[in-house]
């Protein structure tokens, strides 16, 4: 399990496959390091036993995933020779004094990013960073809520319906793909319809929304409600949305202060809306950033 708060703090809503690839090709704990290294391929090598790991590597990489059942994403520890994402260093010879670079991608994490392509994935110290990890935990529970009910067209509608104003926020241009692949269901196999509804929403949400795009969709929310409100309340709430597009106001705090409203109107669209609750209420300790790593 990699060492961080906010992955302790992720377990009781989710169900963590846990793996050490190092390990699971007879490495053992402790071992001797592994490194990177960058001839006329890149391989895995261990320079203290001389090991050319690389194909044990693959192998394995390959074997886990494809046994892997359906998941929402990955967690994977950063600068690691098997599990970083572009922040392993990489070597020009297995005794190099001094990497070639620090952006490297290891053997597992790169196998993840070809067989699984966009699946959310992410490393402890982006964890770190609140909107990278706003972006990753939001589309780690799009991917489950779509992945539970996408087997009938029924069941996409209704999530095209819940989650209608976050996807607006990532691309107003592919919400509207999204919802002339829903309308025109009827003139293709319904798993033709599931996959490129799939893919149009992957692909719109690998970016994390911009600031401008999300006080927007606020925005537009807001208008639900905002002719109901005393003056003061509402250029109370026009100026948090304000302060958020500036980047003076978090995400949280924004959501904070207009749920409030929300309910006390009884909006039962916005209620609905995963704008506003893009993953468990009682997640609240999200916001940990705290990394236990040394």
């Amino acid at each position: 399990m990699v060492p961080c708060d906010i992955v302790k703090n992720l377990q009781p809503f989710v169900e963590c496959v846990t793996v050490c690839p190092e390990c699971d090709i007879g490495l053992g704990v402790p071992r001797h390091p592994i490194r990177l290294v960058n001839e006329e391929k890149t391989r895995l090598l261990q320079p203290a036993t001389v090991q050319d790991i690389t194909v044990k590597m693959q192998v394995f990489v390959k074997g886990f995933l494809d046994n892997l059942p359906d998941v929402d994403g990955f967690i994977l520890k950063s600068k690691s020779p098997s599990c970083g994402f572009g922040t392993t260093k990489v070597f020009a010879s297995a005794d190099a004094q001094q990497p070639l670079h620090r952006h490297g991608t290891g053997l597992f994490a790169k196998g993840v990013l070809e067989q699984l392509g966009d699946i959310p994935h992410i490393d402890e110290t982006s964890l770190m960073d609140s909107e990278t990890r706003e972006h990753f935990v939001t589309r780690i529970f799009l991917h489950a809520d779509l992945r539970l009910h996408k087997s009938s067209i029924r069941e996409l509608i209704d999530f095209q319906t819940r989650n209608k104003l976050l996807l607006m926020a990532y691309d107003q241009r592919k919400i509207k793909i999204l919802g002339r692949t829903l309308a025109d269901h009827k003139h293709q196999h319904f798993v033709e319809t599931v996959a490129a509804y799939s893919n149009t929403l992957h692909e719109m949400t690998l970016v994390t929304p911009s600031r401008t795009n999300l006080s927007n969709t606020f925005m537009h929310a807001f208008g639900y409600y905002s002719y109901r409100l005393e003056p003061e309340k509402k250029q109370y709430l026009l100026n948090c949305i304000e302060e958020y597009r500036k980047g003076s106001l978090s995400l949280r705090d924004l959501r904070k202060a207009m749920i409030p409203c929300i309910l006390e109107f009884h909006v039962d669209y916005l209620v609905d809306q995963t704008l506003f609750y893009p993953y468990p209420e009682k997640l609240d300790n999200l916001h940990s950033t705290r990394s236990n790593e040394t």
